[in-house]
C-alpha cells in the first residue's frame, strides 16, 4: 500500500544539480575499496539519462581516481534535441577508452564496443584471465545492460535514477550472483528518492 512521503514534494531539479552529483561521486570513491574488495569486483551506475551520465563521467574523470570508468547507452543518433551533446560524448567515451585498454572502437562499430564491455565486466572470451591493466572497474549506463546482463564479478549497482516494478527487480538482479566468501550478496546504493525507493 503507498504511502505518500515528504519526497513526493521534491522536484527532479534538485538531482540533477551539480552540487548532488559531485555528493554522489564523493560517495562512491569513498566506499570503492571496501565496496569492491579493493578493485576486485566491478560495479554499474545508473543515471536517468544521457545528459546525466555524462555529465558523472566528466565529474568522475576530475577526480583522477585511478578507477577505469566507461559509459553505455544507445548510440543512435537523430535529429532530437541534444544530439550533438550525445554524439561528442560518444566520440568522447570511445576515444578515452580505446586509450584505457589499447582498442580501437569508433562510430561506426558501437556494437564491437558495447560487446568488449560486457565481455570485459563478465570475465568472458578474451578477458577470461582478465589482468587488474585489462579491468574495467565502473560502468555508467542509462539503460543498457540493467536487464539480461549477468556477471558474479558486478558487485554493486549504484542509481541514481527511480525505477519501478519489473524494472528494478531487473537492476537488482544484476548483482545476486554470488561469488565464495567475498561477495555472499550484492550491494545496491540509491541517490534519487531513496526513501520513495
Amino acid at each position: 500500500e503507498y504511502v505518500k512521503g515528504i519526497e513526493d514534494y521534491l522536484p527532479n531539479t534538485q538531482y540533477i544539480r551539480e552540487k548532488h552529483q559531485k555528493q554522489v561521486v564523493s560517495d562512491i570513491l569513498e566506499k570503492w575499496v571496501q565496496y569492491s574488495h579493493g578493485s576486485k569486483f566491478h560495479a554499474i551506475f545508473a543515471t536517468s539519462s544521457i545528459k546525466e551520465a555524462l555529465d558523472y563521467y566528466h565529474l568522475f574523470k576530475e577526480e583522477n581516481s585511478g578507477l577505469k570508468i566507461a559509459a553505455l547507452f544507445d548510440p543512435s543518433i537523430d535529429n532530437s534535441g541534444g544530439f550533438e551533446l550525445k554524439q561528442d560524448g560518444l566520440v568522447e567515451l570511445l576515444e578515452d577508452y580505446n586509450n584505457t585498454f589499447g582498442t580501437s572502437f569508433n562510430l561506426a562499430n558501437f556494437k564491437g564496443y558495447k560487446k568488449d564491455v560486457s565481455y570485459r565486466l563478465a570475465h568472458k572470451e578474451q578477458y577470461k584471465f582478465i589482468t587488474k591493466e585489462e579491468q574495467m572497474d565502473l560502468l555508467i549506463v542509462v539503460d543498457q545492460m540493467l536487464t539480461g546482463f549477468d556477471s558474479k564479478w558486478v558487485n554493486t549497482i549504484y542509481l541514481d535514477k527511480v525505477l519501478r516494478y519489473e524494472h528494478i527487480i531487473q537492476a537488482f538482479s544484476r548483482t545476486n550472483r554470488i561469488f565464495g566468501p567475498d561477495k555472499p550478496f550484492g550491494i545496491v546504493r540509491y541517490y534519487r528518492k531513496p526513501h520513495t525507493m
